[in-house]
């Protein structure tokens, strides 16, 4: 070794490296990953940023100093992101040696809310997408409302806010639902797993009329898990209908997509349950209000049947009699008529033999024969000549 060749200290090499980084990236860089290894329970935030390529990993340290944190936080708020494991970023920022313990990171300065929002927009079309192919976006949406559904299996996270309003509103409705709650995580690496049992073992109850899955609101991280493709594939399987209420009012999950019905808020879930019953009792009012008023028509208009049926009663037996008499006096006039009295006096005649038969041809009578002829006012003897 020659004492020309150049020697550095430990501190004098990290400069030189920290130099030949800034003088070969300028002001910084962007990188893109998926984030690993999140810490933030200090007052800086700690990750690694990696590339998964065909089996291979690529990682680096990441951190973002609390100055930088607080100035982010705005943006990050507006579009409704947090960080956490397995979200996609792309962040600007410088490598850096640290000389303390000779350890690399880099030290973000800016981070690009579009990258992580189309990310997530991307794997959600996609999982709509594998939904529709096997036939589970649509397949919750056609399992039967049971009439009345009642008993409730609420999955929630047990002491949480959409846990007590959603209890608060059930109550309210007056409704004697009965409400079985499952206690599932709706955040994190948990959720997805938690809900997707609770699902599943409530789907094997006999005594389930409805399932509600409810989350309060959150950043669009935070409601992550409801844009699973187990969680969708879940309800989509799943032979109760299920009601959703995941959010703010701006939030719509994949799982709102293939649910039954989908609700802003977990209150507004539960009122549509109410809403359900309340709308069969109100059908159910309004049939008997019908056949009430059915009824009483059939009742008027029998009880004016019966009243015309007793006023002809009463009316029959003189209408019978009246009828009897004129057709008695018919006959009675037709009866004079045929009176062989009132025959001879307009001027008939009967002529009878001496036997008394009465005489209708003159083939019946021969010369010397006595007859009597009847006339009106007496009768007259003679003897047949010729």
């Amino acid at each position: 070794m020659s004492d020309d060749e150049l020697t550095l200290s430990v501190s004098q090499y990290i400069d030189v490296v920290n130099n030949v980084l800034k003088s070969t990236m300028g002001e910084g860089v962007w990188i893109q990953g998926e984030i690993e290894g999140f810490n933030n329970r200090t007052k800086h935030t700690y990750f690694n940023v990696v590339e998964r390529t065909d089996g291979k990993k690529a990682s680096v340290n990441v951190a973002i100093w609390e100055f930088n944190l607080k100035r982010l936080k705005p943006m990050l708020e507006k579009h409704r992101l947090t960080l956490a494991d397995g979200i996609k970023v792309r962040l600007f920022g410088t490598g850096d040696l640290y000389a303390e313990r000779g350890s690399f990171s880099f030290k973000v300065s800016n981070i690009d809310p579009r990258f992580t929002l189309g990310d997530l927009a991307g794997q959600r079309d996609e999982i709509v997408q594998k939904l529709k192919l096997a036939g589970l976006y649509e397949a919750n949406k056609r399992v039967k409302l049971p009439v009345v559904p009642l008993r409730i299996a609420l999955l929630t996270s047990i002491g949480s806010a959409a846990h007590a309003d959603t209890l608060h509103e059930l109550e309210a409705s007056g409704i004697g639902f009965e409400v079985f709650v499952y206690d599932v995580r709706v955040q994190g690496e948990d959720a997805a797993p938690t809900v997707v049992a609770a699902i599943k073992q409530v789907a094997k109850r006999d005594d389930i009329d409805l399932i509600m899955l409810v989350r309060g609101g959150g950043s669009k991280t935070d409601l992550l898990a409801f844009d699973t493709e187990a969680i969708a594939t879940a309800i989509g399987t799943c032979v109760k209908p299920v009601f959703t209420g995941i959010g703010h009012e701006i939030d719509f999950s994949i799982a709102d997509e293939v649910a039954h019905r989908a609700f802003k808020t977990p209150t507004a879930c539960a009122a549509g349950v109410a809403e359900v019953v309340n709308e069969f009792v109100q059908s159910t009012e309004e049939a008997w209000a019908q056949i009430a008023a059915t009824a009483s028509e059939l009742l008027q208009s029998a009880e004016h049947e019966l009243v015309r049926s007793l006023d002809r009663i009463r009316r029959r037996p003189m209408d019978v009699l009246n009828l009897a008499a004129q057709s008695l006096k018919g006959a009675s006039d037709r009866l004079r008529l045929l009176d062989h009295v009132n025959t001879m006096a307009r001027g008939w005649s009967i002529t009878r033999d001496a036997q008394g038969r009465t005489i209708r041809s003159a083939a019946q009578v021969s010369a010397g024969e006595q007859m009597t002829t009847q006339l009106s006012d007496g009768t007259i003897s003679s003897t047949v000549n010729s």
